[in-house]
């Protein structure tokens, strides 16, 4: 299956959490909204290991959301109360355990969105060069020679000591006159 298709299955998790919550806080049930949203990150991690899929470059974002989500139903779990007249009683301590939450939930999102955005903006080293040594003259000439010694380096200074353009007089006569041949004189 394609990796984009495997992504875009996997935001149907996140989507489907995200419609639950809002219908467990609609129903003023609170701890069921802190459940789907625990469990939508959760199974949305979970769904991306088991399918081998890279994390898109939003998974720092959608953390953020989701600690919100979090963070917002423990608020509204514990952090207030209703009174006997319907009114709100307002929980210092939940609402402290609230906000921790939030604090924690943006931290792991925004250092989770850096750590994607810099391994997809720096590009890989180039790979090296690999060229085949064999085919070179003074390589083959040491191979046939005997050497049997397997550890020592192929025997490259002087290869190009050798070369003379007067050889190659034959092949590039009409440029040997022009170019190298008033340099004899």
């Amino acid at each position: 299956m394609n990796d984009n298709i495997k992504i875009g299955i996997g935001f149907l998790v996140p989507a489907a959490a995200i419609i639950a919550f809002f219908y467990s806080i609609f129903t003023e049930n609170y701890l069921l909204g802190v459940f789907f949203s625990i469990a939508g990150i959760l199974v949305w991690f979970i769904y991306t290991a088991v399918m081998q899929t890279k994390m898109p470059n939003i998974a720092g974002n959608i953390i953020i959301v989701f600690g919100v989500l979090l963070s917002f139903s423990i608020f509204l779990n514990y952090g207030w109360e209703r009174n006997i007249f319907g009114g709100f009683i307002f929980n210092a301590e939940g609402a402290a355990v609230s906000v921790v939450f939030l604090f924690f939930s943006v931290l792991l999102g925004i250092l989770f969105r850096n750590q994607t955005a810099s391994l997809f903006t720096h590009a890989p080293p180039p790979a090296p060069v690999l060229r085949d040594v064999s085919s070179l003259p003074e390589v083959a000439d040491n191979k046939n020679k005997g050497d049997d010694d397997e550890s020592s380096p192929p025997h490259y200074a002087g290869y190009y000591d050798n070369y003379y353009p007067e050889d190659y007089e034959e092949y590039y006569r009409e440029y040997y006159d022009d170019i190298i041949g008033e340099y004899e004189e």
